[in-house]
């Protein structure tokens, strides 16, 4: 699969908040016609074109995109329980039925670099292909990936229940930014000092509270992304 320049058209953004990965693109993406499938309602692209999704549930969402606009794969994705995969990406069946018939004269499809780190890379990708618009990436320089046409059975979710961040490439970045809905969930408030760590991640910062800032993920920039961009975490003040 190779990645395409942007072109002013009807396009779907599955990018997890554009304005923070590359608002450029997310200027000129509201100078067309667009819908956006996130966790995040990013306050660039408000809310009236938005599709939530649980966190990390792209696969599941094209998956049941991929269903319903293409005749290829009949017996893999007759396989699939739509009900099943609604019910884990909380994207309603009816919302994708009416997704699907919006996409018929649609162009491009707007990813960012979290599409390589998520656990279900590989399917993402084939599925991509299959939806069959012009792939925009948002926030590498990387020209392509590499896809074969095979489907696999599609990998469990992980898990998000409790406090999650989002790892978003940023050298300057000293502080964690987090929703009205993280700070409940971690039981601080703004200005403090908190750890947030995972098996893999472990970061020492200011927690600043962002009212405007909608979900329940807190925003994390670092100098280089390891793993997965979403990660739950243990939160723990200093």
């Amino acid at each position: 699969m190779k990645f395409h320049k942007f072109k002013k058209a009807k396009t779907l953004s599955l990018a997890n908040l554009l304005s923070l990965s590359n608002p450029a693109l997310a200027n000129e993406l509201k100078t067309c016609e667009f819908k956006y499938i996130s966790c995040f309602e990013d306050e660039l692209l408000g809310n009236e074109n938005l599709i939530r999704c649980e966190i990390g549930s792209v696969s599941y969402v094209l998956a049941l995109l991929c269903k319903h606009v293409s005749s290829a794969h009949k017996e893999y994705f007759d396989e699939l329980d739509d009900g099943l995969l609604s019910g884990e990406c909380n994207v309603g069946e009816e919302e994708i039925k009416e997704l699907v018939l919006w996409l018929k004269d649609a162009k491009n499809v707007i990813i960012d670099s979290s599409f390589f780190t998520n656990p279900d890379a590989k399917m993402i990708f084939e599925l991509l292909e299959i939806l069959n618009l012009d792939v925009i990436l948002a926030d590498t320089q990387a020209t392509e990936y590499e896809t074969n046409g095979n489907l696999s059975e599609l990998k469990e979710l992980l898990n998000f229940d409790g406090s999650v961040i989002y790892l978003y490439k940023n050298d300057s970045s000293d502080e964690i930014v987090g929703t009205t809905t993280f700070s409940m969930a971690s039981k601080i408030k703004d200005g403090d000092t908190i750890t947030v760590s995972s098996d893999d991640f472990s970061l020492t910062r200011k927690f600043r509270l962002d009212k405007n800032l909608k979900g329940t993920v807190a925003l994390v920039g670092v100098s280089e992304v390891v793993g997965y961009n979403f990660k739950l975490v243990k939160v723990s003040q200093i």
